[in-house]
């Protein structure tokens, strides 16, 4: 059974907002959840699940979750053990709380850096200041940089706003983003002209196809994966989708001026439509992929055992 949106969350992580001397305690939640189909390993011979086991090779025998220890090899099959305890010492600051380094402009950090997201609740005692923070960051649109540990790491992160409360989402280190310069071909674009005609009609395109961003997107993967599993349940062919060919220089225009009638020819279909029922049907999606029922989901491990 899939959570349900409405649930109550739990808490996977408690601590407090260092704000200069002021500290709001806090706790963590979890604001994304992943929605895919699990498959299993199957021997290729007599097609059953493979057995992934936890071997020791000197007492030559299976060891069981609870025999295992988190160890440091500090020289060459020399090893220091790490305890939980252990670990909740370590002299950082950040391991209890979520550390403003400074403030700076929402727009300043490229997207490029964002990894997850969290969403942060006040703690007890806490409402007064958390909301504090939240209307003063919303009142001069900044947004803060932060560090926060857990456990085996300490991460770079960035507290901002969301509808009215507070986000903060995990981003790399400047270190850990790779060079643009890295990706073949990137240095040739330079050296390319685009002709006004060709600018103006893309931006035509681009115009036409603008909308707001909405709360009703869906991957179509999942329903596509089910259609392909039923197939083959029933030993049935199933269409594959032609894959379109790339432009090419000389039928660049051709592709644009034939997007641009066939968007306008969507937008008289709905306003006639709209006219019709009086209903806006948008942009259809195609309604004959069969519907996929949520997989059962692994239990995860918790944030503060990464």
């Amino acid at each position: 059974m899939g959570k349900k949106w409405g649930m109550v969350m739990r808490s996977m992580w408690k601590g407090s907002i260092s704000f200069g001397l002021v500290n709001i305690p806090v706790s963590l939640y979890k604001a994304t959840e992943d929605h895919t189909t699990s498959f299993r390993s199957l021997h290729e011979e007599c097609r059953n699940p493979i057995q992934y086991k936890k071997w020791c090779p000197v007492c030559n025998r299976e060891i069981a979750n609870n025999e295992i220890i988190r160890g440091y090899e500090y020289a060459p099959g020399n090893y220091i053990v790490l305890t939980d305890d252990d670990l909740e010492k370590l002299p950082l600051p950040t391991l209890r709380a979520i550390e403003i380094l400074h403030f700076t402009n929402k727009d300043d950090i490229d997207p490029i850096f964002f990894e997850k997201s969290y969403y942060i609740g006040p703690g007890e005692f806490g409402a007064k200041p958390y909301k504090l923070l939240h209307d003063a960051m919303e009142a001069t649109g900044k947004v803060a940089v932060a560090k926060v540990a857990f456990r085996t790491s300490e991460h770079l992160a960035v507290v901002r706003i969301h509808n009215r409360g507070l986000v903060l989402n995990m981003i790399h280190y400047p270190d850990e983003v790779r060079k643009l310069e890295g990706v073949p071909g990137i240095t040739e674009i330079d050296h390319i002209a685009v002709n006004e005609d060709e600018l103006e009609m893309a931006k035509t395109l681009i115009e036409q196809i603008s909308g707001a961003f909405r709360n009703d997107y869906k991957s179509n993967y999942q329903e596509a994966l089910k259609a392909l599993i039923n197939a083959k349940i029933e030993n049935v062919e199933i269409e594959s989708p032609v894959t379109p060919r790339s432009n090419n220089v000389i039928d660049l225009m051709d592709s644009l001026k034939r997007s641009i009638e066939r968007m306008r020819s969507q937008a008289d279909t709905s306003e006639k439509a709209i006219e019709a029922t009086g209903t806006d049907v948008g942009t259809a999606i195609d309604p004959t992929h069969a519907t996929l029922e949520k997989p059962k989901r692994r239990r995860r491990r918790k944030i503060n055992e990464e």
